[in-house]
C-alpha cells in the first residue's frame, strides 16, 4: 500500500490569525462588561445603602409605635382596674345604705322612747318640758367655762372589773377639750377632793397637772354613791367665783327616793344674786351592762342640767 504524502502543517497562518483576533476581541469584550458590571454595582450599592436607611427609619418608627401602644396598654388596665374599685365601692355602698337606714329607724324609735320616759319623769318632777322636739345640740356641751369641777362617782359600780380606765379616759377626754381653763377641781361623790390640801382653792391648769390629776384618779376608787354631796360641797365652796363655771357629774347608777326634794335643793343652792343659775351642771351616765339602776341616774340627771343649763349625755361601755 502506498503511503499517502501529506504538506507540512504551518502553524502561524491565515486561520490562526482568524482565532487570535477573535480570542483578542473577546478579552477586550470581556473587559468592557466587566467595566459596565462595576458601574452597576456601584449603583446598585448606592441604592441598597438607602434602603437599608429607610428600613432603619421604619423599625425605628415601629418601636415608637409599640412604646406609644404599651402607655396606650397601661392606661387601659389602670382605667380598668379604676372602674372595677368604683364598682366594688358602689356595690358596698348600695349594700350598706339599708342596714343604716335600718339602725336609723331603730335609734329613732328608742330616742323616741326615752323622750317620752323622760316627759314622764319631768312631769312627776314638775319640771316643765318643751312640746317641740329636741334640738340638734343639745347632746354638745359647752366647752367656754374658765373653772371646770368634776363630781366622780368612785364607788364600786363605777370601778370594778376594768371600769375605771373607761371613765378616766372619758374624763381626761373632757379636760382635754376644755382648752382655756384657768383652774379646776376633782372631787367623788361624797365630796373627797382629789388633793385634800386643795379643799376650796383651784388647781391651776397646765398640761402637766392635768396629767398628774388623771394619773392620780386612776387610784382615786372609793365612796358611795349620792352625788348630790359633792356637787353640794362644791356649790358651797365655789359659788362666788368669778366667771364662767361648769361642773361635771358622773354616775351610773342612782335611787329616785326623796328625788324632788335633792334636785330642788341643788337648783337652790345654784342660784346667784338674779336668781339664776350660777354653774352650768351638765351629767355624764354611764351605762354598764346588768345595771339595773342606770336610768335613776339618768333620771335624776336630765331634771338636775336642765333646771342648771346644761345637757346630759348617756354612753354605753
Amino acid at each position: 500500500m502506498r503511503k499517502l504524502q501529506r504538506p507540512p502543517v504551518e502553524i502561524f497562518n491565515l486561520a490562526f490569525l482568524d482565532i487570535i483576533t477573535c480570542a483578542f476581541g473577546a478579552v477586550v469584550l470581556l473587559i468592557l462588561l466587566a467595566k459596565n458590571g462595576d458601574v452597576d454595582t456601584e449603583q446598585g450599592s448606592a441604592d441598597l445603602s438607602v434602603l437599608i436607611q429607610e428600613v432603619l427609619s421604619a423599625q425605628t418608627f415601629v418601636e415608637q409605635l409599640k412604646g406609644a401602644l404599651s402607655d396606650k396598654q397601661e392606661q387601659l388596665a389602670s382605667a380598668k382596674a379604676a372602674t372595677a374599685a368604683t364598682t366594688d365601692e358602689t356595690k358596698n355602698l348600695q349594700t350598706s345604705i339599708p342596714r343604716a337606714q335600718k339602725t336609723i329607724r331603730e335609734m329613732q324609735d328608742k330616742a323616741k322612747s326615752l323622750r317620752a320616759e323622760i316627759r314622764a319623769q319631768n312631769a312627776r318632777l314638775n319640771v316643765p318640758s318643751s312640746t317641740s322636739e329636741p334640738d340638734e345640740d343639745v347632746g354638745g356641751i359647752p366647752t367656754d367655762a374658765e373653772f371646770v369641777i368634776f363630781v366622780i362617782d368612785s364607788s364600786g359600780s363605777m370601778s370594778q372589773g376594768g371600769k375605771w380606765n373607761k371613765v378616766m379616759n372619758v374624763v381626761s377626754d373632757i379636760l382635754n377639750n376644755h382648752p382655756k381653763m384657768k383652774g379646776f377641781q376633782i372631787m367623788n361623790a361624797d365630796g373627797d377632793y382629789l388633793y385634800g390640801t386643795q379643799a376650796g382653792r383651784w388647781l391651776n391648769d397646765s398640761p402637766n397637772m392635768r396629767q398628774q390629776a388623771i394619773a392620780r384618779m386612776r387610784s382615786f376608787p372609793g365612796g358611795g354613791s349620792n352625788p348630790e354631796l359633792g356637787m353640794l360641797e362644791a356649790l358651797k365652796r365655789y359659788k362666788n367665783q368669778p366667771g364662767k363655771v361648769s361642773m361635771y357629774v358622773f354616775g351610773d347608777d342612782y335611787s329616785t327616793s326623796g328625788l324632788d326634794a335633792v334636785v330642788r335643793n341643788i337648783t337652790a343652792a345654784n342660784k346667784d344674786s338674779g336668781g339664776d343659775p350660777k354653774f352650768r351642771i351638765h351629767g355624764v351616765g354611764f351605762y354598764f351592762a346588768n345595771n339595773n339602776n342606770a336610768r335613776g341616774f339618768a333620771t335624776f340627771m336630765q331634771a338636775v342640767a336642765k333646771r342648771n343649763r346644761g345637757a346630759f349625755i348617756g354612753l354605753h361601755l
